[in-house]
């Protein structure tokens, strides 16, 4: 983004697309919420670390949006040394480390310039807060095949890569992020699917299901609905704000950690 976005008259609700990547936002102007469609259930998105997400979540934001955020390895949240990696869950940050340090965090980003200086001065404040957690190579190793492949892979191909048995592969890649490595992968094949969509024309979901290994157009509308929420025809519709929030530019700023 060019500068910081301009405030929103009324409210504004925009589909998020799971990523496969939990990460942290904090709000330096008015704070949205997060909604969960099926739960129900809506956080504040002041200061928030959320998990990976297995289904979609509805942002909602009134006033002016301002936020600095990481994102952070499918693994992140085990160094952030928290009791649960928060799969489909967020935590407020000043649960974690104080509401008075979560203060002082958001005045100092606020005195950043818009953009990079922010990103760097989030990853400041993190970088002596993680844990020496780091991913199983085997975990590493599994999410790098998935990833390339673009979720387009077997967890038995992905087991073979890695060097060890289907079996031993769950169990690690699931303590390690919190879902198994066969949902993981339809995460990310779903989120390269609604990339694709929002880069094509309006009639593509057919050639699009196709090239993702789906001959039945209907399977592939369920599965889309799974996890975008909404029909291909109503995703189009509001393909501006999604493409705002998860395949483009995003009213938080742009920034990315190792965790």
């Amino acid at each position: 983004m060019a500068g910081e976005s301009p405030p929103l008259p009324s409210l504004r609700r925009e589909i998020l697309i799971p990523n496969g990547r939990p990460g942290l936002a904090v709000a330096l102007a008015d704070p949205g919420t997060r909604h969960d469609p099926v739960t129900g259930t809506e956080w504040p998105n002041a200061a928030s670390v959320f998990g990976i997400m297995t289904r979609p979540q509805v942002i909602g934001q009134v006033g002016t949006p301002s936020y600095a955020g990481v994102e952070l390895k499918p693994w992140g949240i085990a160094a952030l040394g928290l009791p649960t990696l928060l799969v489909d869950d967020m935590l407020q940050f000043g649960d974690g480390v104080g509401a008075g340090t979560t203060a002082a965090l958001v005045d100092e980003l606020r005195a950043e310039p818009f953009g990079q200086s922010r990103a760097d001065r989030l990853s400041a404040f993190l970088s002596p807060r993680l844990d020496a957690a780091r991913a199983l190579p085997v975990v590493a190793a599994a999410v790098d095949a998935i990833d390339e492949a673009r979720g387009r892979t077997t967890v038995a191909d992905v087991a073979e890569r890695s060097g060890t048995s289907y079996s031993t592969l769950y169990r690690v890649f699931r303590q390690s992020l919190g879902i198994g490595p066969k949902q993981y992968a339809e995460i990310i094949r779903y989120y390269h699917f609604v990339g694709g969509l929002l880069g094509g024309p309006a009639d593509a979901q057919a050639t699009l299901s196709a090239l993702h290994g789906y001959y039945d157009q209907a399977h592939a509308a369920r599965d889309f609905k799974r996890y975008t929420g909404v029909s291909a025809t109503s995703f189009l519709a509001v393909q501006d704000g999604i493409a705002a929030l998860m395949h483009g530019r995003s009213v938080q700023d742009d920034a990315s950690a190792d965790g």
